[in-house]
């Protein structure tokens, strides 16, 4: 089968930028073409093997060729962009819309694909209906972030929802906000939980010196925190260093690793606070951050507004426990069994639940944790399920 992956990110930078790359390593794997269609702003562009990569450039710090003069928008800011779609003029929106049109029809005409499988309902979402290639699209939650604020982008929905065959949701919460927007569509909507990369996130035995020295730091640490994901106030990292000035002392760091235009102000957080151990690594590959969940005592993810964070299922994966919000469906993932959930903003009980791992005071085992999230979360389980949509609906 053909099939053609569109995003509205990059594939590195965003948690559905991950999602695309990995359910195109998992088809071309069981022997399926897949081809890629998604905004970049550099020609700096991870290849994945036997999968046809397509860019829509923009312009950011590179000149790049025929690309538009604008860098690539977002419903919240991305480590490469702070343009929100809001911010967009009718002439920007104008040319984004009809750069991936034109994208679309010339993978339609060269790949010619079976299906077509979008993510978010959104702006490229609403541009398949004009073609006659089935399609489904994968709500991430990250759209809602925008339609909350204007109707502008509404149309564009609507007409997505209008001509897909299927609509995924990713978690309870997220099935609930596509209905209460599109109540006309909710005879189309599946719920498919997101799936890790196990071939990428597991167990391994590491040395917790060596690794922090192949970051920088010398020191020799006790107990590690850790943070993955984009840098932004939706992220809820401002409750993490609050919380860490009631945990932090000498042996203790929290790492934090990931990008985005609110580093500036955290550091300035940490200045305030006085902060010694609050560590900033910045954008890293998987690889790196294995190593990370696998040295780490405690994986933090205080977010505001979630859908389904891979990043915690990655973390179980490493067998590292989790401490969540209890917010946006991730107490469905994160049990008592592998992890700790706190009221969201609270950084009095994020400290309470951390320090509760640091001291002992509940127990996880490794590899429980790791069990858990390759039985129940493997992206083998979700490439199964839309392997049976697209051939139910090509």
């Amino acid at each position: 089968m053909k099939i053609l992956l569109v995003n509205h990110f990059p594939l590195r930078g965003s948690g559905s930028g991950t999602y695309v790359a990995d359910i195109a390593k998992n088809l071309t794997k069981r022997n399926h073409e897949v081809c890629i269609i998604m905004p970049e702003n550099t020609t700096d562009i991870e290849e994945i093997e036997n999968v046809k990569i397509h860019p829509v450039f923009f312009t950011r710090d590179e000149k790049i060729e025929g690309a538009l003069d604008f860098n690539f928008a977002c419903m919240d800011p991305h480590p490469r962009s702070n343009l929100l779609y809001e911010q967009m003029t009718a002439e920007q929106e104008e040319q984004y819309v009809d750069a991936f049109r034109k994208a679309i029809k010339l993978e339609i005409q060269e790949f010619k694909p079976d299906v077509i499988h979008s993510q978010h309902i959104w702006l490229i979402s609403s541009v398949l209906k004009e073609f006659d290639i089935p399609y489904i699209i994968t709500s991430h939650g990250a759209e809602f972030i925008t339609y909350k604020k204007t109707d502008r982008f509404d149309k564009y929905g609507f007409k997505a929802m209008d001509g897909a065959k299927k609509v995924i949701v990713i978690s309870n919460d997220n099935m609930e906000e596509v209905s209460k927007k599109f109540p006309e569509a909710t005879n189309k909507l599946e719920l498919v939980k997101n799936g890790y990369n196990s071939k990428e996130f597991y167990m391994e035995d590491v040395n917790k010196t060596e690794i922090l020295k192949k970051f920088s730091i010398n020191k020799n640490f006790e107990k590690i925190i850790l943070f993955v994901g984009r840098v932004t106030q939706l992220k809820g990292l401002d409750v993490l260093l609050k919380a860490a000035k009631i945990y932090e002392k000498d042996n203790i760091v929290t790492l934090i690793a990931g990008d985005g235009e609110y580093r500036q102000a955290l550091n300035k957080q940490k200045e305030e606070l006085g902060l010694k151990n609050i560590i900033f690594l910045g954008s890293r590959a998987h690889s790196e951050l294995r190593e990370l969940y696998n040295i780490a005592d405690v994986f933090v993810l205080p977010s505001r507004k979630e859908a389904m964070p891979l990043v915690a299922i990655e973390s179980l994966a490493c067998g590292t426990p989790a401490v969540v919000t209890n917010h946006s469906g991730m107490d469905q993932i994160i049990t008592k069994d592998v992890g700790l959930v706190f009221e969201m903003d609270n950084e009095k009980m994020l400290a309470e639940k951390i320090e509760m791992i640091l001291n002992k005071e509940v127990v996880f085992d490794k590899k429980e944790l790791a069990t858990y999230a390759k039985s129940r979360y493997s992206i083998d389980f979700l490439v199964d399920k839309l392997l049976e949509i697209y051939n139910e609906i090509k």
